[in-house]
Formats: C-alpha cells, sequence, structure tokens
C-alpha cells in the first residue's frame, strides 16, 4: 500500500509505502530528511487508484531534454567504475603506508612493512574493496530516495493508457536522478512497451523479464567482489608457502655453520622471520577477507531488497492501472478486494494458453477415444475371465471325482492285501530242493 505526502521543505509529492510511517527519509528532490507521518493524516492517498486532489502539473518537456534523461534511464544504476575506485583504493593504500611510517614504533606495523610484497597487494585489494563498497552505498542510498518519488502521479490520469503515456513519459523526464534509478528504468520500459504492443498482458510479461535483468545486473556489479574475496586467502597461503620456504632455507643454513655459535644465532634469526611472514600474512588476509565479505553480503541482501520494492511498486502503481481497452478494459470493477486486476491475469492466461488450446483440445479428444476403447477391452477381458473361471472349477471338480475313486481303489486294495498277509500267517510254507531230470545223453540240467 502506498500514500502521498508532501515534503516539508521542497513541497513536492512524494509516494510513500506503508512500512515506512514513523522513519525519516531523504527527498529525492531536494535531498534534505523529512520524518514520515505515523499516522494517517488528512489528504492521504492510500491506493494508486484512489482518486487524488486535482493539481496542476507542467508536463511540457522538450524533446531533447526526454531524450537525453530517457536514454540514460538504460544505465545499469548501481554498477561501479572499476578504474574509478581502483584509483581511490590505491591511493586510500599510500595513505595508510604514510600512517603506520607514522607509527612505525608501534610493533603491529612490522606485519605490514616486514612480511615481503604479500602485504602490500593484500591491502590494496582491501581498500579497492573497501571503494567499491562505499560508491555502491551511496548510490544505493540515491535508490532509495528515488523510491519515493511520485512517478506515476494520479493526477495526470487515473489510468494508465496509450493516449496518456506521453504526459507520463514528460513527468518522468522532469524527475530528479531519472536516469539513474532502477524504478524509472522499469516504468520508463514498461511504458514503451505497452505504447508499442498495446497490450497489458504482454506488457506484464516483459516487466517480470525486465526484473530478472534488474536482479542479475545487481548481481554481476559484485563479481569483482567476490574475486578479491576468493583472492585474499589464496594471497595468505602464498605468503606462508614464502614464510616457510625462507624459514626452510634458514635451518638449512644454520645445519651447515653447526660450529659456529654466532653463525647459528644469525641463521635462527632468519628461520623465526621466515615463521613470522608466513603465520603473519596468512593472518592479516583472512581478517581482511572477512571484513570485505561481510559488508558486501549485507550490501547485496540491501540491493536485492531494492529490486524486491521496484517490483512491488510496479505492480501496485503501473500494471494495475494499465487499461488496453480489451474487453472492457477500463472498468475497474474486476479488481478485486485483495487489490488484482481480475483483467489483468486474464489477459494474461489468455495469451499463454491461446497457443497451447487447440493441442490440448485435440489431445482430450484422443484421450476420450482412448478411454472408450480400455473400457470396452475390460470388459471383455472381464467376460474371459469369468469363462476361464468357470472351467477352473469344472476341471477342480472333475479332477476331484477321479481322485475320490482312484482313493477308493487303493483302499479296496490295500484292504485285500491284508486278508492275504493275515491267511498267509496262518500257514506254514516249505520250500524243498528238485533235482533236475536227466532229458539226454548231451543235454545238461
Amino acid at each position: 500500500m502506498y500514500f502521498q505526502i508532501n515534503c516539508a521543505h521542497c513541497g513536492k509529492t512524494l509516494k510513500v509505502r506503508e512500512d515506512l510511517r514513523g522513519r525519516k527519509c531523504g527527498c529525492p528532490h531536494c535531498g534534505k530528511t523529512v520524518l514520515i507521518p505515523a499516522a494517517a493524516v488528512m489528504g492521504e492517498t492510500s491506493n494508486a487508484g484512489t482518486s487524488a486532489p486535482q493539481i496542476q502539473i507542467d508536463t511540457k518537456v522538450s524533446n531533447a531534454q526526454k531524450k537525453i534523461r530517457l536514454d540514460a534511464s538504460y544505465v545499469n544504476s548501481t554498477n561501479v567504475s572499476m578504474l574509478t575506485s581502483g584509483l581511490i583504493g590505491l591511493s586510500a593504500t599510500v595513505v595508510f603506508y604514510m600512517v603506520t611510517v607514522a607509527l612505525s614504533q608501534f610493533g603491529w606495523t612490522e606485519i605490514f612493512w616486514n612480511r615481503g610484497w604479500v602485504p602490500y597487494v593484500i591491502v590494496l585489494m582491501t581498500f579497492w574493496s573497501i571503494a567499491i563498497l562505499g560508491l555502491k552505498a551511496q548510490k544505493l542510498a540515491k535508490q532509495k530516495q528515488a523510491m519515493l518519488l511520485d512517478v506515476l502521479p494520479t493526477e495526470l490520469s487515473a489510468e494508465i493508457t496509450i493516449g496518456s503515456i506521453d504526459l507520463f513519459l514528460g513527468h518522468i523526464a522532469k524527475l530528479p536522478t531519472a536516469g539513474k534509478s532502477f524504478l524509472v528504468n522499469r516504468v520508463v520500459r514498461g511504458l514503451e512497451h505497452f505504447r508499442v504492443r498495446k497490450s497489458t498482458a504482454e506488457t506484464v510479461t516483459m516487466m517480470e523479464l525486465q526484473s530478472d535483468i534488474d536482479a542479475n545486473n545487481v548481481a554481476g556489479s559484485y563479481t569483482l567482489l567476490k574475486v578479491f574475496i576468493w583472492a585474499l586467502p589464496i594471497l595468505g597461503f602464498i605468503g606462508t608457502v614464502i614464510g616457510i620456504s625462507a624459514a626452510v632455507a634458514g635451518l638449512a643454513g644454520s645445519l651447515e655453520n653447526a660450529s659456529d655459535i654466532s653463525a647459528i644465532k644469525g641463521s635462527l634469526n632468519s628461520v623465526f622471520a621466515g615463521l613470522g611472514t608466513a603465520f603473519d600474512t596468512t593472518l592479516l588476509a583472512l581478517v581482511l577477507s572477512l571484513l570485505i565479505k561481510v559488508p558486501a553480503s549485507a550490501m547485496q541482501k540491501s540491493e536485492e531488497d531494492l529490486i524486491t520494492w521496484v517490483d512491488e511498486y510496479c505492480n501496485e502503481n503501473l500494471l494495475k492501472r494499465l487499461n488496453d481497452h480489451r474487453e472492457g478494459g477500463a472498468q475497474r470493477d474486476s479488481v478485486s478486494s485483495s487489490g488484482v486486476d481480475v483483467n489483468v491475469i486474464r489477459d494474461v492466461f489468455s495469451s499463454a494458453m491461446s497457443v497451447y488450446h487447440e493441442d490440448w483440445n485435440r489431445q482430450v479428444v484422443e484421450m476420450n477415444k482412448a478411454t472408450g476403447e480400455l473400457q470396452v477391452a475390460f470388459k471383455t477381458i472381464g467376460k474371459q475371465t469369468e469363462a476361464l473361471q468357470l472351467k477352473i472349477v469344472q476341471s477342480v471338480q472333475i479332477s476331484e471325482s477321479s481322485l475320490e475313486g482312484y482313493f477308493a481303489g487303493v483302499q479296496n486294495g490295500l484292504g485285500k492285501l491284508n486278508d492275504v498277509l493275515v491267511s498267509l500267517g496262518e500257514k506254514q510254507v516249505v520250500v524243498q530242493k528238485v533235482e533236475p531230470t536227466k532229458k539226454g545223453w548231451f543235454r545238461r540240467s
């Protein structure tokens, strides 16, 4: 929800979010601090679509002025010049080492001077990163101030149509920081796209794509910072390797001069110096990378929140007011109590679904046909299953009767065998050897 207030210093109209009530913000017109009222006061406008007092706004602006300011709005608004930030970082490094020279009586300054070339590079990258963060913080503050601008005043037109686009563009061209704001950039691109395509649905789609582009630009502006945060610990480890190498070389020299006590002392000093370089460079790199990582993450989170704020502003003050005169487009009765324009949503879904509507109808017809065929197949399978079940039952019955007859015959045979065995048990059987009879001269038994 947004409401309008007037700056107490310059009198310009500002459009403010509800969650900023009771806070102090910088006026984007005069730069002075403005206290946002903590409670609603008479004359505030709670929504972009509600009526507001009609005031006279001068929208006459030269074409050259409009072209310059609107063309400038296509620049990445929070990107920082690497050359400028690098020069600032180099200057800060020189000043820092001049200060350490003046404070050379303190022991902690040795970590920056007597540890080889690695600390110089670490300090330069650190101040370079700080310069980038400082410049981005200034631009982010201006971006937040620009969010208070009344970019699309309802006094010009309650709705945004093809005929009223020039009025809004003329008003935007006169705003301060018109060419350096994510908000103005997004609104100008949306208005220009709406002028060319004359479609609310396509404008909504384009605004979503522009939101992704802005988010990618914000993420890309932190590439060099991420490289520095990655490189600082690597430099610390390089210093560790250099220091340990020097210590090992010194230790080898002390072993060669083991007979000379004074030579051994000198070699041990080089050993300890190498170890000091190893540990101090690693400690310096890790501490400074941590000091950069934390504010860089906080800054990136603030810029991502700014992009979300711009999305919300465009949804509330631009997309809801677009009217392409399609299907009664100017009717605001379609806006629900939740603030969502049903016409806009319907147009978006219609344009997205129309491409696939014919294919979907054909697929639905094919699915219905396939469903009918499946039903017929299921009925046939059901009948075949019933017939097979009947045959199985009949086969089981036949097998059962056959088994009963077989078992009855077996039982009868066993009974007779039992009787035979009983009768044999009561008789005595004598087995005699019978001599074979001779049947001729040459025959054997």
